[in-house]
């Protein structure tokens, strides 16, 4: 009689939960209405969310398998309807803007806004540049 052996992997626990504390963080998002923080701000539209999710998922799961430890994001929304997620790590910022159809990051290093702040269009190939720069590795 042959006998295989058979692995089986499970994933990661604490990813796991990492990723469902992520996804139930736009739970909140999806309960706003216009005018959610009395200032007139637009509330996230369902795509701009399910957008924001996707992106989320990728970039969580590009930092995890480059096995660097995941810091936990301020997920909320801007008064035009983007979702904001923000790191904060010692003297570094990074502020990611996803809209419907496009995403923006934001690096700040300091307060001047044209010597200490770098604005561009993110892609997939940018999210372990980033963290590495979070992370200041």
């Amino acid at each position: 009689m042959h006998s295989e052996k058979f692995e089986v992997v499970l994933p990661n626990q604490n990813q796991y939960w990492q990723r469902r504390e992520i996804l139930d963080r736009f739970d909140v998002l999806i309960q706003r209405e216009d005018n959610w923080d009395g200032y007139d701000s637009k509330k996230p539209t369902e795509s701009t969310i399910v957008h924001a999710k996707h992106l989320m998922e990728e970039f969580f799961d590009s930092i995890v398998s480059a096995e660097y430890s995941w810091l936990m994001p301020f997920i909320s929304s801007d008064e035009d309807g983007n979702v904001t997620v923000e790191w904060s790590e010692e003297k570094r910022r990074l502020h990611i803007q996803i809209g419907e159809n496009e995403v923006e990051y934001i690096q700040v290093w300091g307060t001047n806004i044209d010597t200490e702040m770098h604005v561009d269009f993110l892609n997939s190939d940018d999210y372990l540049k980033l963290w590495e720069w979070l992370l200041d590795e």
